[in-house]
């Protein structure tokens, strides 16, 4: 475990990645963090706000936070910080509150996401999209992105339009916290309604006793570590790693080996190690 006092930061962790230099790097309230396995470093934005996201490609390392996105780069042992966002006038009206929870890439776009809109950047322009409704995230699945809003189901975002997914009605008014296939079947968790899975155009709710429990601990982050073992991060009771060839799982919580229940996110590192971004600590 690793403690505030460890890495001189602040308490959540809203987001962790590897970088391409085998470093650790993590969204910590307002601090943007970076452990080599020996020696943490802590930046902080110009203008000091809450990073929410982060996100890897090639050396540049992507962070979103309360109007303002941009990517950082190592120079001369530092990480430095270039901002995608300032002076471009695009947070006004109903964007004028807007955080960046999000931040993905798919054919060398790179998106940055509010709960209300998103942002589309390419090496010329940034243009800004509105969303149906408000969403939780969206989710690349097979080169599609997948909009999960938090009450009308799923939209399909291609080009600049959305198009609703008629056949997962099962999916409304729920909070989607993560979606991602694995062999051949799409997973949807959501945050107080279990698992999902579809199979054959069909959604059905996941059939394993841990379902129930997940319904009551509020699930906040899932990730597959691979194709047999999942990991789930709940709000109240810790993580639970679940292996789908045998159905057995184990719950690592306050009560064997982490500092705190609430688990706001996961990584896999290359090793398959799991870091998790706690509530307080990682």
């Amino acid at each position: 475990n690793f403690t505030k006092s460890d890495y001189n930061g602040d308490n959540q962790v809203w987001n962790a990645a590897q970088g391409n230099d085998n470093a650790m790097y993590f969204a910590n309230n307002k601090y943007f963090l970076r452990y080599n396995g020996v020696k943490w470093e802590k930046y902080t934005l110009p203008n000091k706000t809450i990073i929410r996201s982060i996100f890897i490609d090639g050396d540049k390392i992507y962070s979103g936070s309360y109007k303002e996105f941009g990517y950082w780069k190592r120079l001369q042992g530092k990480m430095v910080y270039f901002s995608l966002s300032k002076g471009k006038n695009i947070f006004y009206g109903s964007s004028d509150n807007e955080e960046i929870w999000k931040i993905f890439k798919l054919n060398g776009k790179i998106y940055f996401q509010t709960f209300n809109e998103i942002f589309v950047h390419d090496d010329s322009n940034t243009i800004k999209l509105k969303f149906p409704s408000q969403v939780s995230y969206c989710y690349v699945v097979d080169g599609q992105i997948y909009v999960a809003t938090v009450k009308d189901g799923v939209y399909l975002m291609n080009n600049n339009t959305f198009t609703k997914k008629e056949n997962w009605q099962a999916l409304e008014e729920n909070v989607i916290h993560n979606m991602q296939k694995n062999k051949g079947k799409m997973y949807f968790f959501t945050k107080n309604n279990g698992v999902f899975i579809e199979n054959n155009n069909a959604l059905s709710a996941w059939n394993h006793p841990l379902n129930e429990i997940l319904k009551r601990e509020v699930l906040v982050t899932s990730t597959f570590i691979d194709e047999n073992n999942v990991a789930i991060g709940t709000g109240l009771q810790g993580i639970y790693i679940l292996n789908l060839s045998t159905g057995s799982y184990i719950n690592i919580n306050r009560k064997n080996a982490l500092k705190n229940n609430s688990i706001l996110s996961i990584a896999v590192d290359n090793e398959k190690d799991l870091w998790l971004g706690l509530d307080n600590g990682i």
